[in-house]
């Protein structure tokens, strides 16, 4: 797919009425553009980006202070129907959600209704965990600054977010199958923490963690298309998730539903949303005059509380906080939450010693190249940054051979993949069936078409063979490729089990 970003559709953006005619000075005395220049520059800029076919469609927002900058939208929501992306696309947002569970967390624990050092335990009365974990050694702080010692993956962060398929009372049992994380206490990344951390919540609050949000942020700050539930979302606002080919973009299955939105990656929501966000973590909880959430909240949730030595693109990783990534980008503090998932990428940042801030939200899982590149530009701008065009012009002429060699790569696993041998020992139909797995749950394999396909729950996935000698196939359940060996009892000729993820699944009647 190739498509003109200025399609007659019509691009949406937004200049801010704020401007000033005269030019401000940077902290290092540098000229940085008027609000108006500002915006006139991003968007030539994002223009000669989006030339590139880098994403879909993509929404930007920047503010200031308490200053809506910029706000646009850019390409398709949906290539198919040609329908553009607008401020008030609805983008699904994954991981950057942890950045709202954790300010909930804080406000909560403000309000004296939740503990951040409280067990475990006493939120959640009768938890088992697996191997020695202890849950009245793991605090709410522990959970969600990753520093548990739970292990990451297993059925409880597998139903969570993919499958979708679970209740309140069977991850809270589900818990047991997962133990001690291979580097104890350490900090380690992950979504278990705030799906365990949602659980105890919930039991503690006696209400959902999604209704938490909404009540006390998204209506505070008048986030009025942010929600934890995919499903009270017009379809014709939301944009579709499309995966990287050697020619453009494809769609890929949008596999969000209410059941997968969790606390650790289960929200869907505008830039325009988004940058009210910002304006209310910059600005201590107020939007105008009005303080709409707690600021000791906002700065328990800003802090650091572990360290960390990581990078994520062009941005160093030094702590995090409660849902916050705390670190710098070219000798300046920056706190953001970046996230990823299948057809989706979400940039969200922002400066608080610069008092500004920068959201993208792409529609394609390969969109962390043009979210840098964007996110980067707005703060070199705002920052002053000498030589800015001299900066830049080596950037964007490095952009062509960069993205040959993606589509490159991208071809030679497709070639790769065409090359094997798609027929196997027995009929198609000999592959069928409804396999279970007391810890994931059942699997079903169907043909459709005359092609095997898979599904689980809210997953669904194309079906080929990856080694036809040896009975596996090769799926993209979870987003990226899995192989799953297919077992069959001798003298049989249905198949009697899968293998997928480490776990065995065996056939059941459908």
């Amino acid at each position: 797919m190739r498509r003109d970003s200025r399609q007659d559709a019509g691009r949406t953006l937004l200049f801010c009425c704020v401007a000033v005619a005269s030019q401000a000075t940077s902290a290092v005395g540098q000229q940085v553009p008027s609000a108006e220049e500002f915006a006139r520059e991003l968007d030539a800029f994002i223009e000669e980006v989006m030339a590139f076919d880098l994403a879909p469609g993509l929404a930007v927002a920047v503010v200031r202070g308490d200053e809506k900058l910029f706000e646009a939208g850019y390409g398709y929501a949906d290539v198919e129907s040609r329908r553009p992306v607008t401020p008030e696309t609805v983008f699904y947002i994954a991981s950057s959600t942890k950045s709202f569970t954790g300010m909930a967390a804080a406000i909560l624990h403000g309000a004296g209704e939740l503990d951040l050092d409280g067990s475990l335990a006493s939120m959640l009365p009768g938890v088992e965990l697996g191997g020695d974990l202890d849950p009245s050694m793991i605090s709410l702080r522990d959970l969600l600054t990753h520093t548990h010692g739970i292990e990451n993956t297993g059925p409880v962060s597998f139903r969570s977010a993919f499958s979708g398929v679970h209740t309140h009372d069977m991850l809270v049992d589900l818990l047991s199958a997962h133990g001690p994380a291979e580097d104890g206490r350490s900090f380690e990344y992950g979504n278990i923490g705030y799906n365990v951390a949602s659980l105890a919540m919930d039991a503690h609050l006696g209400t959902s963690w999604k209704d938490v949000l909404a009540r006390e942020i998204f209506g505070p700050l008048g986030m009025r298309a942010t929600t934890a539930y995919v499903s009270r979302v017009p379809e014709e606002r939301l944009a579709m998730p499309y995966g990287a080919e050697p020619e453009g973009f494809e769609r890929v299955p949008y596999h969000k539903g209410d059941g997968s939105m969790h606390a650790a990656g289960g929200l869907v929501t505008t830039v325009s949303d988004v940058a009210l966000w910002l304006r209310a973590n910059l600005n201590e909880g107020r939007l105008g005059t009005e303080q709409l959430l707690d600021p000791r909240a906002v700065a328990t949730a800003h802090r650091s509380y572990v360290q960390q030595d990581a990078s994520y693109m062009s941005f160093n990783r030094t702590g995090y906080g409660l849902g916050w990534n705390t670190g710098s980008y070219d000798g300046d503090s920056f706190t953001h939450h970046f996230s990823g998932f299948s057809g989706f990428h979400t940039h969200i940042s922002f400066m608080p010693e610069r008092d500004i801030g920068v959201a993208v939200l792409v529609n394609t899982g390969s969109g962390s190249f043009v979210a840098d590149l964007i996110s980067r530009y707005a703060y070199d701008v705002l920052r002053g940054v000498p030589d800015l065009e001299g900066r830049w012009s080596d950037e964007l002429a490095a952009i062509p051979a960069r993205i040959e060699q993606m589509r490159s790569r991208i071809k030679a696993d497709r070639d790769r993949r065409a090359a094997r041998p798609q027929t196997l020992p027995y009929p198609l139909t000999s592959y069928t069936g409804a396999f279970e797995n007391d810890e994931l749950g059942r699997l079903e394999l169907s043909l459709v078409n005359g092609a095997l396909e898979a599904r689980m729950g809210r997953m669904w996935s194309e079906v080929e063979v990856y080694d036809n000698q040896q009975n596996i196939l090769r799926v993209e359940l979870t987003g990226g490729g899995s192989v799953m060996p297919v077992e069959f009892d001798e003298g049989q000729v249905m198949a009697a089990r899968v293998r997928w993820l480490g776990r065995v699944f065996e056939r059941v009647e459908r």
